[in-house]
């Protein structure tokens, strides 16, 4: 059984097990992306309009960098010497915000642009082009967090051309 795996009694695990998304049997990359992707839509994108859009840039990108120090922390401490557990579900939590970050600096919240975020966040998480497959293979803390990195640089990035294309 997964949830042997782990200690339940650790706040931490809870975290890295994105709040229980992980120990989905099927999917658990994709339902922590997703749930991602909804606590981005009502944790921060309320709190965009009332405030100086700097500081809320510069909020995000700290909360994001926090995130993934965290996340190399917690895994270490939550899942051991298990290299990629399937369980861990932080590193994607991680790589949604970055490739939800064009939206916030561009200040569209439509909801195609969600969508297309997800989309190409998990398409680059799942098929691991290039340097994602390289870094994935470390298997270490830092490893498991900088694939979905990658990935949702990779997808700012697409998202970024498109929205310059179109806008």
């Amino acid at each position: 059984m997964i949830y042997k795996q782990v200690n339940l009694r650790n706040p931490l695990t809870w975290f890295a097990v994105g709040f229980g998304t992980g120990f989905s049997p099927v999917i658990p990359g994709t339902l922590g992306s997703l749930l991602a992707l909804v606590l981005f839509y009502f944790l921060i994108v309320p709190f965009l309009k009332p405030f100086a859009y700097s500081f809320v840039i510069l909020f995000y990108i700290l909360l994001v960098f926090i995130s993934f120090f965290f996340g190399s922390f917690i895994y270490a401490k939550t899942m051991g010497e298990k290299k990629d557990a399937e369980i861990f579900v932080w590193d994607e939590f991680v790589g949604m915000w970055i490739a939800l970050f064009p939206l916030v600096v561009w200040d569209l919240f439509w909801p195609w642009c969600f969508i297309l975020s997800f989309v190409l966040f998990r398409i680059f998480d799942i098929l691991k082009p290039g340097p994602i497959s390289y870094i994935d293979k470390l298997g270490n803390p830092f490893g498991v967090m900088m694939d979905d990195v990658i990935a949702g640089f990779f997808s700012a990035f697409i998202l970024t051309l498109l929205f310059l294309v179109f806008f």
